[in-house]
């Protein structure tokens, strides 16, 4: 599943090039539109489950999260976009923080594990409009990891184990979106996709994020989202490994103010 969807993101982001070099000659047809900037504030909620594997000092530990998994264990959450955008060029932030701990258990021996995340997420991205629905470009995200991870004793003569790691890297990232409204109406449905890594900091990571909102008036607009992130990051060895394969994907609601 995770091959399908990069492979239909990457596809999506190529054919968007080709379209756009295409018809570059062709007049945009929002033209006339103001080109100063425009900007958008959006605090919103992200309800996450996770699934995975997570390892440390090199012992591994699956994890299978519902999102009521993860807020019975949250105790501390932060998410905020700003999009900064004119008729040509758009420049967004988006920032994830959580604070959660849950039990699991190692994939081998079976035994009691708990492990305890502090995980920060920000994303940067610039893009430039080929068409009026479609925008490509580049960006990065930076991906800091602060995590612990307990191993209760086994039955016979395994040991407990006590581990921590900070991990912290970089991935760039390549960008697309689509977005298209309904007959000028309130309603819009839109679509943004990346992909990155390529082993300069995750080995592979991925986004899509179908979208749909509806503008209350010329300030406050309201979004609903599925947002699906997925991330291979290992690196060292032995005691020094680190590993964290996650995908995270979860329904999100997103509340912007357009100013």
């Amino acid at each position: 599943m995770k091959r399908i969807s990069t492979f239909c993101l990457l596809t999506l982001f190529l054919s968007g090039i080709a379209y756009g070099q295409n018809d570059i000659t062709q007049k945009d047809s929002d033209s006339s539109e103001d080109s100063g900037w425009n900007f958008i504030a959006a605090p919103y909620l992200l309800f996450p489950g996770m699934n995975g594997q997570v390892a440390m000092r090199g012992i591994p530990v699956d994890v299978d999260l519902s999102a009521g998994d993860i807020f019975d264990n949250l105790d501390f959450g932060m998410m905020l976009y700003f999009e900064a955008t004119n008729d040509k060029w758009a420049l967004t932030f988006d920032g994830l923080y959580m604070n959660l701990g849950r039990r699991g258990e190692t994939p081998i021996t079976g035994r009691e594990a708990r492990v305890d995340l502090k995980q920060l997420a920000i994303d940067v991205k610039g893009m430039y409009r080929l068409l009026h629905w479609l925008e490509a470009g580049v960006g990065f995200r930076v991906n800091v990891i602060d995590g612990s991870l307990n191993v209760a004793e086994g039955e016979i003569i395994l040991p407990g184990n006590k581990v921590s790691m900070n991990q912290s890297w970089f991935d760039p990232l390549l960008v697309t979106r689509a977005r298209t409204d309904f007959n000028g109406s309130n309603w819009s449905l839109s679509f943004l996709g990346d992909i990155g890594g390529f082993g300069v900091g995750s080995d592979f990571t991925w986004q899509a994020k179908p979208y749909v909102g509806y503008r209350f008036s010329k300030l406050f607009e309201m979004t609903a989202a599925y947002r699906w992130i997925g991330i291979d990051y290992e690196t060292g060895k032995g005691q020094d490994n680190f590993k964290y394969d996650m995908t995270i994907s979860g329904p999100e609601v997103g509340f912007l103010f357009h100013f």
